[in-house]
């Protein structure tokens, strides 16, 4: 008996079985064929890995450069980047942001069941960055596990459903339908903005930004990691003078070129981040 209870202990404190479970779960209760569900949920277990994978990738990275911030400016940075912050947020909260990512599927459904708020939040990334929010949030306060599950599971089930709710207005002024929903973390922003534009431009007839024609040399910084590459060296470039060179070779690079050094570390976060965004 308690080696049984060992072992299915073991397997929900590993993040990554415990997302590809929930997502089994989910598969089985749609009725997908079998190999649909064997390939969701093995992807789903891969994935979760990958990130954390990504995460030590980024955190390796990310070292140097607060040395580097903190002995130029003489303060603490921040680096306010979704992918890397919940990723190394994951592998010491990864149980807990699961089971409230979890719970909070569940509490969207119910409250899409049971009122007339009909939108089921479907942007899974923007989930998990919200759930892995919650949990750090509970967790910096010392709230029991139990109760943050619940807790966290009720903030994003209730998230999940006003969100979309609030940009859906502007959404069927663009769309001219209420097929589809926007999910998005960012949805307070935009709906904030459609209701400024509509103050600002009442007749309508204001250009649209896919009207705007841009030089195609520059249509190289469309992919996402090369445009990541560029602005992270340029940043730790900047960073890296002001640090100086004498405390880069000294204490850092072991004699390299701090120029070199800091396009090295930022070509290394920068991949980071893509390995991340494959796994999400």
């Amino acid at each position: 008996m308690n080696s049984t209870l060992k072992t299915i202990v073991d397997i929900i404190s590993v993040p990554a079985i415990l997302v590809a479970l929930i997502a089994l779960l989910g598969l089985l209760l749609q009725k997908k064929p079998t190999s649909e569900t064997i390939k969701g949920t093995i992807k789903t277990f891969i994935g979760f890995l990958v990130i954390t994978a990504g995460a030590g990738i980024v955190e390796k990275s990310l070292t140097p450069f607060s040395q580097m911030f903190i002995h130029a400016f003489n303060v603490q940075g921040v680096v306010p980047n979704n992918e890397a912050i919940v990723s190394i947020a994951l592998t010491k909260l990864g149980s807990l942001t699961a089971l409230i990512m979890f719970a909070g599927m569940i509490i969207n459904i119910l409250i899409a069941r049971f009122s007339q708020l009909k939108y089921i939040y479907l942007t899974g990334h923007a989930m998990l960055y919200m759930s892995c929010m919650f949990a750090v949030i509970l967790d910096g306060i010392g709230v029991d596990f139990l109760l943050s599950i619940l807790l966290g599971g009720l903030a994003l089930g209730l998230s999940n459903t006003l969100f979309p709710a609030l940009a859906q207005p502007f959404m069927k002024d663009i769309t001219q339908n209420e097929s589809v929903a926007l999910g998005h973390t960012g949805d307070a922003g935009y709906a904030l903005s459609g209701f400024i534009g509509k103050l600002i431009n009442k007749k309508g007839k204001s250009k649209s930004t896919e009207d705007i024609s841009f030089p195609k040399s520059l249509s190289f910084l469309r992919d996402s990691s090369v445009a990541i590459a560029l602005t992270m060296s340029i940043v730790y470039i900047i960073v890296a003078i002001f640090a100086g060179s004498d405390f880069i070779t000294n204490e850092l690079s072991s004699g390299q070129n701090f120029i070199v050094y800091a396009i090295i570390q930022a070509g290394t976060f920068a991949a980071g981040i893509v390995i991340i965004l494959q796994g999400v």
